[in-house]
Parts: structure tokens; C-alpha cells; sequence
């Protein structure tokens, strides 16, 4: 059996469901720019910092600043634990913001040249003007594989599932679904830049949303910490 092949059928699978849209349903082309920073304490810990930047409604309107500060640590060469914090700053449709306490783990097997990328994300939301905390889920499954000329491509899915419902989260099951497609290549040694289609998909009271966005992303890793003086 090819798991390689198994691996890419199945992500194949998972976007199947959120694909199928309805003639009602309201599709927008959107921009998400991530850049982010890593910073290593030791061996196996090591701080980041993301700023992310969505435009949306066909890349006519800003909607959101995201903040995400948080701190990893390499368990083995396969899983990684890590605990963060996010800020939304929203502008579109209304100014509001959300803050988001989290945990993830992620484990990451070979796949002869390729590799398969998995996690589990658990969230705590708190919604501006509220005091209740939704709870939800964040299921991926990806697979990297190498490309000539030192590109790489990444191909993943993620399912985004609330727990139960609250005041603004309106019932418990798949509320959000992230199918991503993408090549990176380095820029020297400390700097990576991504390129990718990212189709964000929103369950809506009305008709569904589906945002389908250029990203563009830049990521920056330093030498350890210890090495700066």
C-alpha cells in the first residue's frame, strides 16, 4: 500500500463536504499576509511571534488583525507541545475583538520524501462583551514533500469544531473549515517565504461563506537565544 497516496486521497476526502457549495451559498476572493518569527531558548523550547492580515469581500475590505504570541516545546523529533495566545482585532464587519487562550500537539511522520502533518488545537474563545468561554476543537491533516530548485509544497485541511454552543457560537458541530495548497522556498538561511491558495470556509446562519484567499506568508527563525551575546 502507498501511504503517500493514501495520505494525499484522504485530505482529498476531508475537503470534500465544505466543497460542495450550495447556488446560495456567498463566495469571495480574500488576502490573508502572515509574517511570523521564531526565536530559540534552548535545544527544544522556543518562542514565536505571528502577525496575521486578512482582507476579504474580493480584497475590497480589511477585516481583522490577528496577534498570536506562544511558546513550543519538541517532545521528540515527531511531536511538538505547544501553548499560545491569540488576539483578533476585528474592523469588518463591526469593530469587536476576541481573545483566544490555546493548546496544540503535533506529530509529523515520514513519508518516504514526504511527510505527513497532523495536529490537535483546542481553544478557549472569549467574545467581546460576553463573560462565557466557547470551547472548540481544531482537527489538521497535511502532507509536505520537497520540490526541485529547493521549493517544498504543502497540502492540508483543517476542520474547526465547536464543542457547544454560546451567546455568539450558535450551536455545537463544524463551524470552520481551512483547505490550504501552497509552495515555500527559502530565502537564506534564517527566512522562509510561502505562497498558497487557502479556501476558508464559514458555517453561516444564512447562506455559508466561502472565502477564497491569496496567501502570501514570510517566516523568520533566529539562532538560539544563547548565541546572540
Amino acid at each position: 500500500m502507498n501511504v503517500r497516496r493514501v495520505a494525499c486521497a484522504f485530505l482529498l476526502l476531508t475537503a470534500i463536504a465544505p466543497l460542495s457549495a450550495r447556488a446560495e451559498d456567498r463566495n469571495d476572493g480574500a488576502l490573508w499576509i502572515v509574517n511570523q518569527i521564531g526565536v530559540p531558548l534552548s535545544e527544544r523550547f522556543a518562542v514565536h511571534m505571528m502577525v496575521q492580515n486578512r482582507w476579504v469581500e474580493n480584497i475590497d475590505t480589511y477585516q481583522r488583525t490577528v496577534l498570536r504570541p506562544w511558546l513550543s516545546f519538541d517532545w521528540t523529533d515527531r511531536v511538538e507541545l505547544a501553548v499560545g495566545y491569540d488576539r483578533h482585532e476585528f474592523e469588518n464587519p463591526f469593530n469587536a475583538y476576541e481573545d483566544r487562550a490555546w493548546q496544540r500537539i503535533a506529530y509529523n511522520h515520514p513519508l518516504g520524501d514526504a511527510k505527513l502533518l497532523t495536529h490537535l488545537w483546542m481553544e478557549q474563545r472569549i467574545f467581546q462583551g460576553t463573560d462565557s468561554v466557547a470551547n472548540r476543537a481544531r482537527f489538521m491533516f497535511g502532507v509536505s514533500h520537497p520540490l526541485p530548485l529547493d521549493f517544498g509544497m504543502v497540502v492540508r485541511n483543517e476542520f474547526f469544531v465547536d464543542l457547544h454552543g454560546t451567546s455568539i457560537v450558535r450551536r455545537a458541530g463544524l463551524g470552520e473549515d481551512q483547505l490550504y495548497a501552497g509552495i515555500n522556498h527559502p530565502l537564506g538561511r534564517w527566512a522562509t517565504v510561502d505562497l498558497g491558495y487557502l479556501m476558508n470556509y464559514l458555517d453561516r446562519k444564512g447562506p455559508d461563506q466561502f472565502n477564497h484567499a491569496v496567501l502570501i506568508g514570510l517566516s523568520f527563525k533566529t539562532p538560539e537565544i544563547g548565541d546572540w551575546f
